[in-house]
């Protein structure tokens, strides 16, 4: 699921990115709309042009990740503003599915 091998540049970004991304969920939707979303991960390219963010919602509809993903070029300029970087980051907020997947193996295991 995850692949991407990141350096100690990449580490430092993600490190920044996972205080900064939060409180824009806040910002820019309602707890009706995604629940109470938590940034599980963060994985940043190489060249710090693309960084994958893992959410999850409790609370929220199951499709809460559209919403999110509707205002991520909002988030993205806020981040742009927030983290100076060379080149504006493209964020994808992908859906975190290691706990689902660790429920399913304890049932299996139960």
């Amino acid at each position: 699921m995850r692949a991407m091998k990141m350096s100690e540049r990449s580490k430092r970004v993600a490190s920044v990115l996972k205080e900064k991304i939060p409180p824009l969920f806040q910002q820019f939707l309602s707890p009706n709309q995604v629940g109470f979303v938590t940034v599980t991960e963060i994985e940043v390219a190489g060249d710090l042009g693309i960084a994958d963010v893992y959410v999850r919602s409790i609370g929220g509809p199951k499709d809460f990740i559209k919403a999110i993903q509707k205002v991520g070029p909002k988030m993205e300029y806020e981040v742009s503003q927030q983290v100076q970087l060379r080149r504006p980051m493209k964020l994808r907020f992908k859906l975190d599915k290691s706990a689902q997947a660790t429920g399913k193996i304890r049932d299996l295991l139960s």
